[in-house]
């Protein structure tokens, strides 16, 4: 059976996505390194303002010829619930007094941040544009697709896999409970824990476009037993966190590398939306108001200036330490190594 993915992208061996990493983990060399070396490379944007991300699909594109991809999370309702962000604030400034942080836990989002970078997507004519939290509407469907652009939506579920290909996606991310980070899930406030290899023989089984396997993917082994689910390509986040050219800290990739099996829980302390990242102090002595934390993105608006101190002083016990179940089999890899290894 003819690899559509593979196909329309030239690629040399079966399809290697790098998974999308909003933060700092990736920087435009990182991207275009992948991209060079036979896999493709994806920009994870979530976070950038317009101006920044501009910047950098400019700067992957001086630097590879190849295509590659930009991830943007689409915009989910908020309920501004001032009582739960008050009662957030209180408990998050317990933990800015005892680290010595001045500064205090405060709002700071931009309710049109994703629109500006839609904008900046369309006018760079991005090769690929992948999403995930929500749906496109037609309109941005049909815009993308006007452009020839390469479009893959993300799902946690066979109904979400079913209407991301309604909808028009070229492909679909089954993105199953082991995969690290957020949650990608957007139909009716549910968030499905579906084992990846079920999910994706689920979606398989029920949609006519590629469907690539997400979650808990380290090594060749792993993409072996993808193909065998009538994946058409893997999604890999984790084991590229900890490649040699990631500008991960240093302290998340040492967690990641030392870490055993099992290590990995979801979590809601730290932007108010499911996660999956390695345990630590923050997310255990959290885990009773996770009910009662404000909306995505506020309460990922809230524990910013925690995160970013945690990060600058090395201190991993408050850092967001997102990660799939693959910890305990990583590697400390150059890119070109990993890839050489998923696809041997």
């Amino acid at each position: 059976m003819k690899n559509l993915i593979q196909e329309r992208f030239q690629l040399p061996t079966f399809p290697i996505i790098q998974a999308p990493m909003a933060g700092t983990f990736t920087p435009p060399s990182f991207i275009a390194t992948v991209c060079e070396a036979g896999a493709l490379g994806t920009l994870g944007a979530g976070y950038l303002n317009p101006e920044d991300l501009r910047a950098q699909i400019q700067e992957i594109k001086k630097l590879t010829q190849k295509p590659f991809a930009v991830n943007l999370f689409i915009p989910t309702p908020v309920h501004l619930d001032q009582k739960k962000i008050e009662e957030s604030k209180k408990i998050l400034a317990r933990y800015h007094a005892e680290l010595g942080i001045t500064a205090e836990p405060k709002l700071n989002w931009d309710e049109k941040l994703f629109e500006k970078q839609f904008q900046v997507v369309l006018e760079e004519k991005v090769p690929v544009f992948s999403f995930a939290f929500g749906s496109l509407s037609a309109d941005k469907m049909q815009t993308l697709q006007a452009q020839g652009v390469f479009i893959i939506g993300t799902a946690t579920s066979l109904e979400e896999g079913l209407f991301l290909e309604k909808i028009g996606c070229d492909a679909i991310a089954a993105q199953g409970a082991e995969a690290g980070g957020h949650r990608g899930s957007f139909l009716d406030g549910k968030f499905p824990l579906i084992p990846v290899q079920e999910l994706v023989e689920q979606i398989v089984d029920n949609v006519q476009i590629p469907v690539l396997a997400a979650g808990g993917i380290v090594d060749g082994n792993d993409v072996r037993e993808a193909k065998k689910w009538g994946a058409q390509g893997v999604q890999v986040g984790t084991a590229f966190l900890v490649c040699k050219e990631s500008t991960a800290a240093p302290e998340f990739k040492k967690r990641l590398l030392t870490n055993s099996s099992g290590s990995t829980i979801l979590t809601k302390a730290f932007s108010g939306r499911w996660a999956r990242g390695v345990s630590n102090r923050f997310m255990q002595e959290m885990k009773s108001f996770e009910e009662d934390l404000p909306d995505y993105p506020l309460q990922n608006s809230l524990t910013q200036v925690l995160r970013k101190y945690a990060t600058e002083k090395g201190l991993s016990d408050f850092m967001s330490l997102w990660a799939g179940t693959g910890v305990g089999r990583l590697k400390e890899l150059s890119i070109r190594e990993l890839i050489k290894q998923l696809t041997a």
